[in-house]
């Protein structure tokens, strides 16, 4: 916990005067889809010899669980798509899934419906192919993708007197209330509130209550973000080494 790390800290600083730099720890973010989404991806690649072909479309639509693994379904009829292209498909709707397109968080709760497309007698490929279902998430995901963040369970017990002052520390960070138990002169809150307003809250309760104050949480559920958070997530990404890599190699949004 905070106040574990923080002690450890210390001791590094005292003991062995070595300056610590304590971060933010990362906050698991997903991302999925609000709607859905048509996809038609051409990859044509052509330089002196043998060139690159690979083309594809169908959709891609939320699933109802937000956090469910990434579905892919092969619904090619009539041969248009050989078995071992729609497999290169997959697998590279599986590379691109592992990097969302939007923030550079893993997409989560989507399943992605090959329905057809045309390949070439000699520039076909597997590489092709799975640029077709890379592609595909890329530049057509980000249409209709959105955000989510882990909401946590809270519960938070401090002296009776202090439940107002608890209340408006959950109400401050977003939270919402779920309910207020008084017994034998403490007070039990119980909230519900995201991860990410969450840090730095076991340092400052207790500072509120005197070392009398304490809490627990664990994930409960995954919900969109505000839009401004989303904006500034992206934003974040954007000016990130692994976004501008992309950009640079002709990947990305």
């Amino acid at each position: 916990g905070e106040l574990q790390l923080d002690i450890y800290a210390e001791r590094i600083r005292r003991e062995y005067d070595c300056e610590v730099k304590l971060g933010e720890p990362t906050v698991n973010y997903r991302e999925t889809l609000s709607d859905a989404v048509d996809f038609s991806v051409t990859y044509k690649r052509q330089s002196g010899g043998r060139g690159q072909f690979g083309e594809g479309y169908g959709e891609i639509e939320p699933l109802e669980d937000a956090n469910a693994e990434v579905e892919f379904v092969n619904a090619v009829t009539g041969g248009m798509i050989t078995s071992n292209f729609i497999k290169s498909v997959e697998k590279g709707v599986r590379e691109a899934t592992k990097e969302g397109a939007l923030t550079g968080h893993k997409i989560s709760g989507i399943r992605f419906i090959l329905r057809g497309g045309r390949t070439h007698n000699v520039d076909s490929s597997d590489w092709a192919f799975s640029r077709v279902g890379y592609y595909a998430i890329k530049e057509h995901f980000v249409n209709k993708a959105t955000v989510l963040e882990p909401w946590m369970e809270v519960e938070v017990t401090a002296p009776k007197d202090l439940s107002g002052d608890v209340i408006q520390s959950i109400n401050e960070r977003g939270g919402k209330m779920k309910d207020l138990d008084i017994q034998e002169g403490l007070c039990h809150v119980t909230a519900s509130a995201p991860l990410q307003v969450m840090f730095g809250y076991s340092s400052y309760l207790r500072k509120h209550t005197s070392g009398m104050g304490s809490f627990t949480m664990e994930f409960s559920q995954n919900k969109p973000v505000e839009l401004h958070m989303q904006d500034q997530l992206i934003a974040t990404y954007r000016e990130s080494k692994a976004y501008k890599n992309q950009q640079a190699s002709g990947i990305g949004v």
